[in-house]
């Protein structure tokens, strides 16, 4: 049975206030070259220019503050071996809490000094099996037995709330915009910057998508429900996930005006 929408309530705005000191605000950015190859008047949302190079903290430090002092006293927990794991370190630092990220062994060693300087102090990295899944598992396993908070990368409401600021800021530089294309992940930035243009600026087109090697979203409106897919593409890695989020795929589904894959080889042609 879907979400009944009406019920939900994400307040991206109220969001927006409540990480303003951690989150920069980034630009959004005209493409002359987009622009002129599609005729039309394309725009940037800068995210890579984030603190993290990354909207992930956005949700990750709007969930985390937004716990109570008791659960901030006995830390977070996230399993993660990329942008999401440098938020919850980096949002550990900035609110002076412990953090436990556990990454998969065969991460690389960049992408561990990057989380460990983000946290500088307040994290503790445990490198733990070869596959995303087995980490995850020893993760949540590890803060139910130490009473410490979970931090989902993207299947919570608070994290959607949380991506959901990168649609306040949009709509704030540009109100007149017509189209808004969304990267499509677990789901939790599709969600959050939909659930905002169809409250706020109903008109807008909402369109998700999604690398053609890892179409979760794709996999899970044919079924119906989220669906693992058996294998996928790692080429778009902040993209490549198995299987959609269950709360993230009943708000996008809903939403979004339409999903679209795109072959790796395209974006790979394209960068």
């Amino acid at each position: 049975m879907s979400l009944d929408l009406s019920t939900l309530t994400l307040d991206s705005q109220a969001a927006k206030e409540r990480i303003k000191d951690v989150v920069v605000r980034t630009p959004l950015q005209y493409n002359h070259h987009l622009s002129e190859k599609y005729g039309a008047e394309v725009y940037l949302k800068r995210e890579d220019l984030q603190v993290v190079r990354s909207y992930k903290l956005r949700g990750a430090f709007n969930k985390i503050c937004s716990l109570s002092p008791e659960e901030r006293a006995n830390g977070v927990v996230c399993a993660s071996a990329g942008n999401h794991a440098q938020g919850v370190a980096l949002s550990c630092k900035r609110l002076d809490i412990k953090g436990v990220i556990f990454m998969p062994g065969p991460t690389p060693r960049q992408k561990i000094t990057q989380t460990e300087m983000w946290g500088n102090g307040n994290i503790e990295i445990v490198l733990i099996g070869d596959t995303f899944d087995d980490c995850q598992k020893a993760a949540l396993d590890y803060a139910k037995e130490h009473g410490m908070t979970f931090i989902p990368p993207f299947d919570d409401l608070k994290i959607i709330e949380g991506q959901g600021t990168v649609a306040v800021e949009i709509l704030e530089d540009l109100p007149d915009l017509d189209v808004v294309f969304i990267p499509i992940g677990g789901g939790g930035l599709s969600s959050g910057v939909s659930y905002y243009f169809k409250k706020h600026a109903p008109q807008v087109k909402c369109y998700g998508v999604e690398p053609e090697g890892a179409a979760s979203m794709q996999a899970a409106l044919q079924h119906g429900e989220p669906v693992e897919l058996d294998q996928i593409n790692k080429f778009v890695d902040g993209a490549a996930v198995k299987k959609i989020g269950k709360l993230t795929f009943d708000i996008s589904s809903q939403l979004l005006d339409s999903v679209k894959s795109i072959p790796e080889g395209k974006i790979c042609t394209t960068i």
